[in-house]
């Protein structure tokens, strides 16, 4: 009887037990739902965060272009000057962002967003109290430090959040900001600056945001260890390591190529892009706008372009990516490299009709965007896909770097400086053409003499008596720009002769990380207590072998 006793009380105890460990179970798997969507949720958080400020960035960078004629009146600047207003940002740039780009692979990526965002909006805001131009061009350039500590960190947080296919949308979403935030530029301090009647308030505009930027990071972004999208712990390599790891790698070569040379067209385009629109309008003997309208108005036109060009454009090339992916694994390098190609004769013929109807001219300049505008997102994935996790904020880092010195911070310079060279053999070439603005732009006393005042920069920023020959040489130095652009779309093509091979790579790296990772668990588990009692206790053993 109590031997029977016994058994149903041991009975009735295991299934107890075997109750409360399922209510456990039950309990721990929801926590760990809740834990899993809050991650979620934090990941997408960061990734917004992200794009948030890509967006104020590019917005500030070239929202420049927007009000540029009126820069240079007040200043006095030249087109060369005019240029180094988006140039001078590179010398920071370069100090910093190789610096950066160690650090990221290594140290807090939240603590260097922080500050170097900070940093940023405080020298935005102060740029637009400078009363003479070097002082504006000195602190305008210190942006660079700011972008330096952003720029290279953002795609690898991103790549370290989500893999393969997810990867690619989230970082066509945060590509969205170069186009998108460089059309609103274009069209927030033109028009700020035109409520205002001051170009500065259209300054003041970006800094806010970056403030807003660095609390929402301080709150909610996430900084994930490196390499956690392919589920390897890899360990980081020296500097010295990494540069001859770059300087062998076949396919970051041609996408540093590549995205050199279109980041040059870009910058050619979006810095000197409207004034070069509005000086062929002013040329035109029928022109009877007043110039400072029809400045703000095709920065509007301008930036409307930039924006919808670069939204369809991401969204056709990622999607293009995605898709066909899995069945031509060189299909990424293919789809930029012919979209390249394709905006070449397009951007060609928007300026020469630049001189004549608005029409022709809006549709050629936006159907070259849009197929320029295919490659954004799908080379900085190519990118990370082809470079160990380890070794990716370093390798952006020193890709951008090549990109804004090369690219599209050196271009206005260049472009600057070519229009200045050009314009003498112009006006050597052919007799200046002088066109009268409108009696609203008041440049001339009511005499009608041919004899100009001095300008009048509210009136008018630009000065219509050189406007031939300042469109003609603008126009000269723009077509070396599209010699650059054809130079990226063979090297976008040429990279589909290494990424194979080098995305293979990296997938072996990461396999044997997730072994080795593995291991060193399975070694963790032996050496744990539970592991050590289990051994040493003769019941257990017996129990588990009957099991």
């Amino acid at each position: 009887m109590d031997a029977g006793t016994d058994h149903q009380l041991a009975e009735t105890s295991s299934v107890a037990s075997k109750k409360v460990e399922s209510i456990q179970g039950f309990e721990n798997d929801g926590q760990t739902q809740v834990e899993s969507k809050k991650q979620s949720r934090l990941k997408v958080a960061t990734v917004c965060i992200l794009c948030f400020f890509n967006l104020t960035y590019y917005m500030d960078r070239f929202g420049i272009a927007g009000i540029l004629p009126s820069i240079q009146c007040e200043f006095g600047a030249n087109d060369k000057q005019g240029g180094l207003l988006q140039t001078a940002f590179i010398i920071p740039y370069v100090i910093f962002s190789p610096v950066v780009g160690y650090l990221g692979d290594r140290s807090s990526r939240r603590l260097i967003l922080v500050i170097g965002i900070f940093f940023w909006s405080c020298v935005t805001l102060t740029a637009s109290f400078m009363p003479k131009l070097w002082s504006f061009i000195v602190v305008r350039s210190l942006t660079g430090v700011g972008e330096a500590c952003f720029s290279s960190l953002a795609p690898a947080i991103i790549s370290d959040l989500y893999a393969s296919n997810v990867r690619s949308k989230f970082l066509a979403i945060y590509y969205f900001a170069i186009p998108v935030g460089s059309g609103l530029g274009y069209i927030v301090f033109a028009e700020v600056g035109q409520a205002a009647n001051n170009w500065r308030w259209g300054l003041r505009v970006t800094p806010i945001f970056g403030f807003i930027c660095v609390v929402l990071i301080l709150l909610f972004l996430q900084d994930p260890p490196r390499g956690q999208s392919e589920g390897s712990r890899m360990k980081t390599t020296s500097w010295l390591d990494d540069i001859k790891y770059f300087a062998t790698h076949g396919s970051y070569i041609w996408i540093s190529i590549a995205s050199t040379a279109v980041a040059f067209i870009a910058g050619a385009f979006g810095a000197w892009g409207p004034k070069y629109i509005t000086l062929g309008l002013v040329t035109q003997q029928e022109q009877t706008e007043d110039i400072s309208d029809l400045l703000g108005r095709v920065s509007l036109l301008f930036g409307f372009i930039t924006v919808v060009t670069g939204l369809m454009g991401v969204i056709v090339g990622s999607l293009m990516g995605t898709k066909l992916r899995g069945r031509y694994p060189t299909i990424d390098p293919e789809i930029c490299g012919f979209g390249v190609l394709a905006s070449v004769p397009l951007i060609y013929a928007m300026t020469i009709l630049a001189r004549g109807p608005e029409a022709p001219t809006y549709i050629t300049f936006f159907f070259g965007q849009w197929f320029l505008n295919l490659n954004w997102a799908l080379a900085t994935d190519m990118l990370m896909y082809t470079i160990v996790p380890t070794r990716r904020s370093s390798a952006k880092a020193i890709q951008i770097l090549l990109n804004h010195v090369l690219g599209d911070a050196g271009s206005p310079y260049i472009i600057g400086l070519l229009t200045e060279a050009f314009k003498p053999l112009v006006e050597s070439g052919h007799s200046t053409k002088t066109y009268y603005a409108p009696i609203t732009t008041s440049l001339w006393n009511e005499t009608a003499s041919a004899v100009p005042k001095e300008q009048d920069c509210d009136l008018s920023p630009i000065d219509v008596t050189t406007a031939e020959r300042d469109f003609t040489a603008l126009q000269y130095a723009l077509f070396i720009a599209l010699f650059i652009q054809v130079l990226g779309a063979f090297a976008f093509i040429a990279t589909s002769w290494t990424i194979i091979d080098d995305k293979a790579e990296v997938d072996r790296a990461a396999a044997i990380g997730q072994q080795k990772d593995g291991d060193s668990d399975q070694l963790a588990d032996s050496d744990s207590p539970s592991e050590k009692s289990a051994v040493s206790s003769p019941d257990v053993i017996t129990i588990s072998e009957h099991t």
